[in-house]
């Protein structure tokens, strides 16, 4: 007998090493996808504030503090300098998950406003991965940095050091097939909810014991139903929000975390916020477009 993640195992050691390999590989497509995002261009707004997860979803407490215009451009087929920030991924305990640390260029350092005026951020040691285990439907783009002096507005801030953003990832393929496994399960739920209900109020109008005995188990059922219909984990996926088409028909959704980790190995992991992003290259391609307005010769009516 041998112990596995704590807990007493009789299967073999070979065989549990051989399991635990294979969930731990790679997506065999990971690299390509990694690199296919070369001079891909983000544009993200970093919200900071106290955050409580409710229902899988991040809310916002108390003060907060907005960070705007940060643009960022990935890489795909450089890799990162040495002096980078460690990356969850490449730097963790499965770091064959990950794309390995790629460059990324600062192009607009973000600002924030307070009473003294409005402020850039000092970002240093940029770095980017993408992780994904194989057979998993969704992937992670994560983002690190160093903050070289501590951003802060009244209680809502984020401390001098390591900080990550990361946004969920999907193919086309993959995304499609949870969408509808999702569409599915909310039917099963819905229907589920109505024949529970029905079936309570039918329990409690009825005065026969053995009627009310059978509505009641028939509520159970329904209870039962409603909770192996598995919407409650689809609602915390957010396949419905907006998506940014990447490139090798990749999605990257436009909600992600800001979290840092405190230092050590089993640092805890401290959640700061939320980071809306947005497609870059729609920015840039109308900077091309009024700089070209900007150069046309003037036209001369008058010459012949």
């Amino acid at each position: 007998m041998q112990l596995v993640y704590g807990f007493a195992s009789n299967i073999p050691a070979s065989l549990n090493k051989s399991c635990i390999f294979a969930v731990n590989k790679v997506n065999p497509s990971l690299t390509k996808y990694a690199e296919a995002q070369e001079d891909i261009m983000l544009k993200i707004r970093l919200d900071i504030g106290q955050v409580e997860m409710k229902d899988g979803n991040v809310q916002m407490t108390g003060n907060r503090l907005g960070i705007d215009n940060l643009q960022l451009q990935l890489r795909g087929k450089d890799k990162s300098p040495n002096m980078h920030v460690s990356l969850p991924g490449a730097n963790g305990p499965n770091p064959q998950l990950s794309s390995g640390p790629k460059s990324l260029v600062v192009v607009n350092k973000g600002s924030y406003v307070d009473l003294t005026g409005t402020h850039s951020i000092k970002l240093e040691d940029g770095a980017w991965e993408m992780v994904w285990r194989n057979n998993a439907a969704a992937g992670a783009l994560i983002c690190a940095f160093n903050l070289a002096e501590e951003v802060k507005r009244n209680d809502a801030g984020i401390p001098r050091g390591r900080f990550y953003l990361t946004f969920p990832l999907w193919t086309s393929e993959s995304l499609q097939d949870l969408r509808e496994r999702k569409a599915k399960a909310e039917e099963k739920a819905v229907e589920a909810i109505e024949r529970h209900e029905s079936e309570v109020r039918m329990m409690q109008e009825t005065n026969n014991p053995l009627m009310k005995a059978l509505h009641f188990r028939n509520a159970c059922k329904a209870h039962e139903d409603l909770d192996y219909s598995g919407y409650r984990s689809y609602q915390k996926m957010p396949l419905e929000r907006d998506m940014i088409h990447l490139e090798d028909n990749i999605h990257l959704c436009s909600l992600g975390t800001i979290w840092t980790k405190k230092e050590g190995w089993f640092g805890d992991h401290v959640l700061l916020g939320s980071a809306r992003v947005t497609d870059g290259r729609d920015d840039l391609a109308t900077m091309v477009s009024n700089t070209d307005r900007k150069l046309e010769p003037a036209r001369n009516d008058l010459h012949p």
